[in-house]
């Protein structure tokens, strides 16, 4: 079998280049037997070295030097030029949740990561609203299977768009790399080198971390004003507030800010453990989420996770963490409060988050994707 798969979305360093990228590294180690077309496509971007080494006698890495706003004219808009004559001959193609390209035989698939740009379109760029509304017009018609990452996503899935079938969509959760994983294994004397490294290079003391790209439904706001009146109700803490992540779309909280709202932007890809690790806890009240990765991460590495109650993510933090009201302030407050001050709170929750993470593997997530290829 020939399995074509968009990788274009790995060069942005979102959650969907990070499922992306652990996707297909993945289906190339416990597939054995297929040959995979990788299409990769960017204007400015040259293809990251770890992916470009993936090329071999079973991986054919198809690059080009078209940009994405382009495709997306050609792909979603006009619907013209099908990926075969990019690639060549496939017998299924998986699209990326930024393009849905026609084809000539090849069945399609594609990944539902969240349908925020359905559910919540005042929280996006119309730009971006406009484009996952025409992908998902040609995926209702043209796609032969829709992989979901949590049962959260599907029942949006299928509620919004009830002419899909739902045996046409299968649940199949991301997760964390396993270096996350293995931070949890070293030594107690390897894991303070690598804290005291992390906090001295990002200036860095006792920190509650908040992770993922700044945009409005990762609720910022809601928890800057949250985290200062903590730190009004207990002028003595040195508990700051970590903000981590490029700034995304919306109105930015990068500007007039406490001293104790430390607003870090982009953390390269091998610091990750190491800031996930040194906080005191992990802050993502987020207002949706299609999985929600980083709460995955932060309790591979023993910290524990403050988390919304809403869409996915209490499913994947499966009663592992503090759910929040992500709309009420004082609830999230009250949730800093507990895990700052309760320490048999913060060792119970490091300890069954640690065991939560590990029922996520992208081993798993690899084999289970190649089960709905070789069903199609």
């Amino acid at each position: 079998m020939i399995i074509g798969i968009d990788i274009s979305s790995i060069q942005y360093g979102t959650g969907v280049s990070n499922y992306t990228n652990n996707l297909v590294k993945n289906l190339i180690k416990v597939d054995k037997t297929n040959t995979y077309k990788l299409f990769y496509s960017s204007f400015k971007n040259p293809i990251p070295c770890d992916i470009k080494y993936l090329a071999g006698k079973r991986v054919i890495i198809k690059q080009f030097r078209l940009p994405q706003s382009l495709l997306a004219f050609i792909w979603n808009q006009l619907h013209i030029f099908p990926i075969e004559l990019l690639i060549g001959p496939c017998h299924l193609f998986h699209t990326s949740d930024w393009t849905q390209p026609p084809t000539l035989q090849a069945k399609t698939i594609t990944t539902v990561h969240d349908l925020t740009p359905f559910l919540y379109p005042n929280w996006l760029h119309p730009t971006i609203v406009k484009n996952h509304t025409l992908k998902m017009k040609h995926a209702l018609k043209k796609c032969s299977h829709f992989i979901c990452v949590s049962k959260n996503s599907q029942a949006d899935l299928l509620r919004l768009f009830p002419s899909i079938d739902k045996h046409k969509t299968s649940v199949i959760y991301e997760a964390c790399e396993q270096k996350y994983k293995d931070f949890s294994v070293l030594s107690i004397k390897e894991q303070q080198l690598l804290i005291n490294k992390t906090k001295r290079k990002y200036n860095l003391n006792n920190f509650i971390l908040a992770q993922g790209t700044r945009e409005p439904r990762k609720n910022l706001t809601r928890l800057i004003k949250a985290f200062i009146n903590f730190k009004n109700d207990h002028p003595n803490s040195n508990l700051d507030l970590a903000i981590t992540g490029k700034y995304g779309w919306g109105h930015d909280i990068n500007q007039d800010q406490p001293d104790y709202i430390k607003i870090l932007g982009y953390i390269p890809e091998e610091d990750m453990v190491g800031i996930h690790a040194s906080a005191l806890s992990l802050a993502y009240p987020s207002l949706y989420e299609g999985f929600g990765l980083p709460i995955l991460k932060s309790m591979a590495v023993g910290t524990p996770v403050i988390t919304s109650q809403n869409s996915s993510m209490s499913e994947i933090a499966n009663n592992c963490a503090i759910l929040v009201n992500p709309k009420s302030t004082t609830d999230i407050q009250t949730a800093i409060n507990k895990i700052s001050q309760d320490k048999n709170l913060y060792q119970s929750l490091k300890k069954q988050g640690i065991v939560n993470s590990k029922k996520y593997s992208w081993t798993n997530t690899a084999k289970q994707t190649l089960k709905v290829y070789k069903k199609l």
